[in-house]
């Protein structure tokens, strides 16, 4: 054996070690967020927060009521629809709402984690997504340097995977901890926005969470069984699962469009953050 072919066989040793080695655990993290979404509710930090919040939420109310008595008052004198009969329903439909966010948020990730269990099963991390990811291992997959290439490829999807989640999961409990202002921003029609909103941002949150599972469910019988496809072999069950796993990562961000109505490129924040980066780069 000459140098060059033992060069490209250490190579692709080192690249098939390196994917298998970050694949199991990654593979095991996204199952294991994919499946669950913590009962934030639950938690001690969350509710004191949360009541901070609403405490704070509570006292501009009373300043919401000020601004309404002005604006009834002013309807009179300008071309404006406000009168008491339109918003003092608003408020307190607002102050019940601020006040039962934590309630009302935790029913609402019960209620998804509920969907999940009722579409992939009681343990899906174990049965199902196990079954799907069992052939990323397999040595017939297509020979040593495909073999490699797909491990690499779905290690990196599945750890990008895991770091959406877990943003998903931190926004899901900023928006816990942050609902009673927000929903109290119903009060007034100057500040709804702001309560849509957060209601487009935590609906979307948890039933992407719902697609993803449906996606699973389907995916991981066409991987299984890829005949569909007019071929049958490890290979081609390989390509599918890398294709799943792309799919479950661009899922999140098909839902942060639909919740902000914005591409992730167009957020001014995400701007910022990456000419920070460019400048720190340089």
């Amino acid at each position: 054996m000459d140098i060059t072919s033992q060069v490209i066989q250490a190579i692709n040793g080192w690249l098939q070690s390196l994917g298998q080695s970050v694949l199991g655990p990654a593979l095991q993290a996204a199952g294991q967020l994919i499946f669950q979404t913590p009962a934030f509710d639950a938690l001690a930090p969350v509710k004191q927060s949360w009541a901070i919040a609403r405490d704070v939420a509570d006292g501009l109310f009373v300043l919401a009521l000020l601004l309404g008595g002005v604006l009834v008052m002013a309807s009179g004198t300008f071309e404006t629809e406000y009168s008491a009969k339109r918003l003092l329903p608003r408020l307190v439909l607002a102050a019940v709402l601020c006040n039962a966010s934590l309630a009302l948020c935790g029913a609402l990730i019960r209620l998804d984690n509920a969907l999940v269990t009722g579409l992939l099963g009681p343990d899906p991390s174990s049965s199902l997504w196990a079954q799907a990811t069992a052939g990323l291992g397999r040595p017939d997959i297509g020979g040593q340097v495909v073999s490699s290439l797909l491990s690499l490829a779905a290690a990196i999807l599945a750890v990008l995977l895991v770091v959406v989640y877990i943003v998903r999961d931190l926004i899901l409990l900023l928006g816990t901890v942050l609902a009673p202002l927000a929903l109290a921003a119903y009060s007034l029609p100057q500040t709804e926005e702001l309560a849509t909103l957060w209601w487009r941002i935590y609906a979307a949150g948890l039933l992407v969470q719902v697609a993803q599972a449906v996606l699973i469910a389907v995916g991981a019988r066409l991987v299984a069984h890829t005949e569909w496809l007019g071929a049958s072999s490890a290979l081609v069950s390989g390509l599918v699962l890398v294709t799943l796993l792309y799919l479950l990562l661009k899922m999140p961000f098909l839902a942060y469009r639909w919740a902000f109505r914005q591409s992730v490129r167009q957020n001014r924040i995400v701007q910022v953050i990456a000419l920070a980066a460019k400048a720190v780069a340089a």
